[in-house]
């Protein structure tokens, strides 16, 4: 969150410039006003983004995680992501590159690959949201040999 003299600007920060995004996300706060007013509108923008339900999609490859991605379940936007070429199905990030599933220096996004193992609801309520259909839910995180990070 960014708060300038009476105006007040909340939505994803970079993870390591936090700057806001250029193109406000669906759920980003921007308002002007009183002081009292902007600190109630952020304490309540904050409470919001943090009952978001959150799932985290795992994808597994002869036994081993080698992708992973934190999802908002209400929106589907993706919140973090993993993917580990070393443990992954032969031939697999060749294709997504091609398919141009990267990002960045060549980092892999999951978006591009096939339907996730299993999910894990993280936090909030599933009722206001949705996980990928067909994908089994698990409850706990492992233990699995590979990609599998808090």
């Amino acid at each position: 969150m960014h708060l300038v003299d009476d105006h007040v600007r909340g939505d994803r920060l970079h993870n390591q410039l936090y700057l806001l995004p250029d193109r406000p996300s669906l759920w980003a706060l921007d308002a002007t006003g009183s002081t009292e007013r902007l600190a109630e509108l952020a304490a309540e923008w904050f409470r919001a983004v943090l009952d978001k339900p959150i799932v985290l999609y795992v994808w597994l490859h002869d036994g081993y995680a080698y992708a992973a991605r934190y999802a908002f379940a209400d929106s589907g936007e993706t919140i973090c992501q993993s993917y580990a070429e070393s443990m992954a199905p032969h031939g697999q990030a060749a294709e997504l590159k091609a398919a141009g599933h990267v990002h960045g220096k060549g980092w892999i996004q999951t978006i591009g690959l096939p339907t996730p193992s299993l999910y894990l609801h993280i936090r909030g309520d599933l009722e206001r949201g949705h996980t990928v259909p067909g994908v089994p839910a698990t409850t706990k995180r492992g233990p699995l040999p590979g990609l599998w990070y808090e």
